[in-house]
């Protein structure tokens, strides 16, 4: 299939605002679909040396795309880290990107000079890494954190995952080697030319973020990959800038979730849908010797709505106009090709308690804070009415202190949050939808859609220092939408 093609299937060229039925066009006819998935998966390789180099390069996607890319060790998406807890994690970051740079090490709990902080971006030369890592088994990933400029560096290739091991995880056997299979999910644009592009829009940048039309999961457009009729478990991470994503498969097949941000739940919950916000991670157990008809299946964003909190600012983003397909339609994701042929289908017997987690206690709160979040006119989206100063101290913590802060969305479009330094129970969610499997677990980051209020827990152990905590759509982020919080 050509670009062109292939354009008309996907979606539109750059400038055009798309209709859902242009996106979706190639979900509803099955002739469609068996043309879309022609590239195969591909899997970054495991990070072999104590150096990260960030660099440009001139990339060629699938042999027909273009990317300008800043890229990890010469990789997209950049090489899987993988340490066991209790491990020390020594490293040089390189920067030779041409802009200032900082990698921040997402989940994890390391010392403040350690987590990437906006302050401590380099503009060239190098920045040392060494810490231990005192963390759940989970999937982390990395990616940059320089004020202003963190949309377009991740866009353009700088993340990947950190995957962290423990005795607790490995002892429930659960799918390992090839089948388990890290999926790193991003929307892009493409021009007529194959070029992918960032170049966000004003209302891009002060309403709905950036918007493709093209899913790329591991930096392939539409990927298949071929499994056995067996388990697998698979390792999704949300790395778009402002996409969010309802995981499912196309025939409504259920899954099992087993993991969130901070690692494995307390127990498995099966569901056959789960929303995943940028900066979200999720660990599933799919099973594809069971449920699933003929040779294979598509993993599909499922339809979702997003509600508007009411009145004019609830329709400014389609006034305003965006540049790719509005958040919640359907569009599909990548296909699995499944081997029937293969004798290899070993069952899953998973235990009904998966962990042993010690949720911070309610009796423990020493503080509540409530955590605004808004549209300023002439300003843009806030938190608690202000844009970011980089040494500010917003918020002041005591270490070990207990709190729970109550995130308000008074705005118009959905904020996933992300708060540094710490990993957090969601309590309780007031709006138009419930607590989802991965929220039973920890998090690090949690969606909080326009009109509702979400309460989470946590006790600050972290080293004392100056962190942050930020709406993880990034082109908010970058336009000020990042506080400090302190940890004495």
């Amino acid at each position: 299939m050509d670009r062109k093609t292939f354009l008309k299937y996907t979606g539109a060229s750059a400038g055009l605002l798309l209709a859902p039925s242009i996106i979706t066009s190639c979900v509803t006819d099955g002739t469609s679909r068996s043309e879309l998935y022609q590239y195969p998966l591909q899997f970054p390789e495991s990070l072999d040396r104590d150096e990260l180099k960030a660099s440009p390069s001139n990339l060629t996607i699938a042999g027909e795309y273009s990317l300008d890319a800043f890229l990890f060790n010469g990789s997209l998406p950049g090489p899987t880290i993988r340490k066991r807890r209790g491990e020390r994690f020594q490293i040089q970051f390189q920067n030779d990107i041409g802009q200032e740079s900082i990698i921040h090490w997402h989940g994890m709990i390391v010392p403040p000079e350690m987590d990437g902080h906006p302050k401590d971006v380099i503009s060239e030369g190098n920045y040392s890494y060494d810490f231990k890592i005192n963390q759940r088994a989970g999937t982390y990933w990395y990616h940059p954190h320089p004020h202003q400029i963190t949309g377009p560096q991740v866009y353009r290739g700088l993340a990947g995952f950190f995957i962290v091991t423990d005795e607790e995880e490995e002892a429930l056997n659960l799918p390992s080697g090839e089948f388990e299979i890290p999926l790193i999910i991003q929307d892009r644009k493409i021009d007529d030319s194959g070029n992918l592009y960032y170049n966000p829009s004003m209302p891009e940048r002060m309403m709905t973020g950036y918007l493709g039309e093209h899913i790329f999961i591991n930096g392939v457009p539409n990927p298949h990959h071929e499994v056995q009729a067996r388990p697998y478990r698979l390792r999704l991470l949300n790395g778009s800038n402002a996409r969010i994503y309802n995981i499912a498969f196309r025939n409504g097949h259920s899954f099992t979730v087993i993991g969130s941000d901070g690692g494995l739940l307390p127990q498995p919950v099966e569901t056959s849908e789960l929303l995943i916000a940028p900066g979200e991670r999720a660990d599933l157990l799919v099973d594809f010797s069971e449920g699933f008809s003929g040779n294979s299946t598509e993993l599909i964003s499922k339809e979702f709505s997003v509600p508007s909190n009411g009145g004019m600012m609830g329709n400014m983003p389609q006034m305003m106009g965006q540049g790719g397909p509005e958040q919640g339609i359907e569009f599909p994701l990548m296909k699995f090709r499944i081997n029937n042929d293969v004798d290899s289908s070993p069952s899953i017997n998973l235990p009904q308690q998966l962990s042993e987690i010690n949720f911070p206690s309610r009796n423990d709160v020493v503080r509540e804070r409530e955590i605004e979040l808004n549209m300023e006119m002439m300003t843009g989206h806030t938190i608690n009415g202000r844009l970011f100063e980089m040494l500010r101290v917003d918020e002041q913590i005591s270490q070990g202190d207990t709190e729970i802060w109550e995130f308000i969305n008074n705005s118009a479009v959905p904020h996933p949050m992300h708060i540094h330094a710490v990993q957090f129970k969601v309590l309780n969610r007031s709006g138009y939808r419930d607590l989802i499997p991965t929220e039973s677990g920890w998090k690090d980051t949690v969606l909080v859609m326009p009109g509702e209020r979400v309460r989470v827990i946590m006790t600050f152990n972290a080293q004392s220092g100056l962190y942050v905590f930020h709406c993880h759509n990034l082109e908010h982020e970058d336009a000020g939408m990042m506080a400090n919080l302190e940890i004495t």
